[in-house]
């Protein structure tokens, strides 16, 4: 999923008049995904189990977007037991780039005290994309990131990715205690309508057990 995290450690909806008076043009697509540990940034919030995903997205032809996701996390120590997000934002095209701007609301289930919320803007060419996010709510945090997709043969896909969390403050006080990098590796293919990946992930950061994750995802959208 494009945007489940624990962003506290990636939006109001277009309005119903809008949507409306634009259906000719627009198109609802849903999604679900089973991933073997819901991993966001290089960390685990599954504690390595695994989690249900689901999601659905309005796009416009005008590049306007919408969407909201859900996943189950895993609830221990008092912490969240689901994670629903809610997005918006603008995609475009400018020469060979792809621009897209948008906003993120991050929300935790009987944990409102984790809720945050993030804008971001991303822009691709030639494969690669290079995006910032920063927290506008809880951490005011910022992170940095650049990634890459090229297909592979036998209908393989790759996908890298580098990132770096810039540490943010609550009451003054540094969130995470340091900056840290997370990387990783995806391989995925197509079996008609799901999708199938293999993700590889590390990250420097000094409070995390395990620094490198393995998992898998299979997802489909309808």
């Amino acid at each position: 999923m494009k945007t489940l995290s624990k962003a506290v450690a990636v939006a109001s909806l277009l309005s119903a008049g809008v949507m409306s008076a634009n259906v000719a043009n627009a198109e609802v697509s849903f999604n679900a995904s089973l991933v073997s540990d819901f991993v966001f940034r290089g960390q685990t919030y599954t504690d390595k189990g695994p989690a249900l995903q689901g999601g659905a997205d309005y796009s416009h032809d005008s590049g306007a977007y919408a969407g909201a996701c859900v996943s189950n996390l895993d609830g221990k120590n008092g912490d969240s037991e689901i994670e629903y997000d809610l997005y918006a934002g603008y995609w475009m095209e400018a020469g060979d780039f792809e621009i897209d701007l948008g906003y993120t609301t991050y929300n935790y289930v009987d944990l409102t005290s984790w809720n945050t919320a993030e804008v971001y803007a991303n822009i691709t060419t030639a494969g690669i994309t290079a995006s910032v996010s920063q927290d506008i709510d809880s951490v005011n945090q910022t992170y940095l990131a650049l990634a890459y997709s090229m297909e592979l043969p036998q209908e393989l896909a790759l996908d890298v990715a580098i990132g770096q969390t810039l540490d943010g403050k609550v009451d003054g006080e540094a969130y995470w205690g340091e900056d840290f990098t997370d990387m990783s590796a995806s391989v995925s293919t197509s079996f008609d309508v799901v999708d199938v990946a293999l993700t590889v992930t590390n990250i420097n950061y000094s409070e995390v057990e395990d620094d490198t994750l393995i998992f898998l995802t299979a997802s489909t959208e309808f």
